[in-house]
């Protein structure tokens, strides 16, 4: 019987999800990742002192079901902590920390979140949450799009003048904008109005979970699974495509590509794709960030709240999420008299500037800002870790998760043996990514003609 082969470009999230499940249905497979290591967004960085930090992905959100499946299957799953995102944020207002979701016990922080929701109009606010939940409420899933497709609207519009338009600039100021910044990492003017519900719902849906030693523990036990098969330090310079089917990649031979890259670098090792396939994935826009970490021999937080804070962009700084690892994952610290602060630098406006910084400048930069607005960080920290992403997340510009559907529907299998899967399949989250990757396999095995 002839052996059943199969080659997955790229060791990230849908890579790793796809050859996986194509080893467990008895397929030989060998996966090309061009890094030094797997696991794409599903990455930790831990030090000698003890530290540990998810340095992409860092929550497991409550609807990420294609992900627990796995943790499930790999015996991870006992190891999610769960935690409050949204009831652990806070919004700086009026030069102090507000709580977006406070204690109803808590008469002082009762008090302030009023004074932050009347400024901002307290029907507006109420209309803009009731629109969400109405919009997302029992249809919400990061693994498709099929929810969203009445919002992506073609039109030219973002997310940013949806909301402005329909409740008012300080709703978008002082809620929408933080949160999509902190979540999205991008503003709302660059993302389309689909993309802004998703990110805005997560926060609204209140809990989340951290795995316990990071969410690269996944890729490393998908990684054990695959042994030999894993090739990294090998980048994938072109798939081979001859009248209309896959010949393999340019040094391996094989009839069946799963393509489970970023979708720029799709295109570049995917040479003379037919326009019904290479238009639509030519409209995927990412943005970048830089994601700093600073390591502190003091707690910060109680061990509850606050999880993090929410700068608005009318202060001026150039990231808008501080998150204190005490809150959400006091297990990836070296002793409980640690914490860790990360910050995620985003938007074209601000970010060149630091781009090119030295990783200790970062750091320095890191600490004098928040300083400014965590008067209880120490004097000084014990050091840091910085990871640049250039290509951060998806962020589903308005027609761009239609076109793709349409691509998915339609044209998901014009050159015979070549299968996609990634982020951008779907939602752009690495939910998004694993589900992609699991419907390629299946696609592989003949048991979905599209994903």
């Amino acid at each position: 019987m002839e052996e059943k082969k199969v080659i997955v470009v790229g060791g990230g999230c849908a890579g790793l999800a796809a050859a996986y499940n194509l080893k467990k249905t008895g397929w030989n497979v060998t996966v090309l990742e061009s890094q030094d290591h797997v696991g794409g967004r599903m990455s930790i960085y831990k030090n000698d002192q003890g530290f540990l930090i998810d340095e992409y992905a860092q929550f497991v959100h409550p609807s990420y079901k294609r992900a627990k499946e796995l943790m499930t299957e790999l015996n991870l799953i006992q190891d999610l902590q769960l935690f409050e995102l949204g009831a652990g944020m806070s919004i700086w207002f009026n030069n102090r920390w507000v709580s977006a979701f406070p204690a109803p016990n808590d008469p002082e922080a009762m008090a302030a979140n009023q004074e932050w929701v009347d400024y901002m109009g307290t029907e507006n606010f109420g209309n803009f949450v009731a629109y969400c939940e109405k919009y997302c409420k029992d249809k919400f899933y990061e693994g498709s799009t099929d929810w969203m497709m009445d919002a992506d609207q073609d039109d030219g519009s973002n997310f940013g003048e949806f909301v402005k338009e329909n409740f008012g600039e300080r709703v978008l100021e002082y809620f929408v904008q933080p949160v999509v910044a902190s979540l999205g990492l991008e503003y709302p003017e660059k993302c389309g109005v689909a993309f802004g519900l998703q990110i805005v719902w997560t926060v609204l849906m209140g809990g989340a979970a951290v795995l316990v030693g990071g969410l690269g523990r996944l890729a490393n036990v998908i990684a054990d699974y695959l042994g030999k098969g894993l090739r990294c330090s090998t980048p994938a310079r072109e798939i081979v495509i001859e009248d209309g089917k896959v010949k393999g990649v340019e040094f391996l031979p094989c009839d069946k590509v799963v393509c489970a890259t970023p979708a720029a670098i799709a295109l570049k090792i995917i040479p003379g794709l037919p326009d019904a396939m290479r238009k639509p994935i030519e409209r995927v826009t990412y943005c970048r960030t830089i994601h700093a970490t600073l390591f502190f021999d003091k707690r910060i937080t109680d061990g509850a709240k606050p999880v993090g804070g929410l700068l608005p962009r009318c202060l001026g700084e150039p990231f808008c999420t501080c998150l204190f690892q005490s809150s959400r994952n006091p297990a990836a610290l070296p002793n409980e008299n640690s914490d860790a602060m990360s910050v995620f630098y985003f938007g074209d406006d601000k970010l060149p500037q630091y781009w090119d910084m030295s990783e200790e400048q970062i750091l320095e930069e890191t600490f004098r800002i928040l300083k400014k607005y965590f008067t209880q960080l120490p004097d000084h920290y014990l050091g840091g870790h910085v990871v640049k992403a250039p290509m951060a997340n998806y962020t589903m510009r308005n027609g761009c998760p239609t076109a793709i559907k349409e691509m998915r529907d339609h044209h998901y299998r014009d050159i015979e043996g070549l299968f996609f899967a990634g982020d951008y399949m779907y939602t752009g989250s690495y939910e998004s990514a694993i589900n992609s990757g699991y419907n390629a396999a299946k696609a592989v095995n003949g048991e979905l003609e599209r994903i």
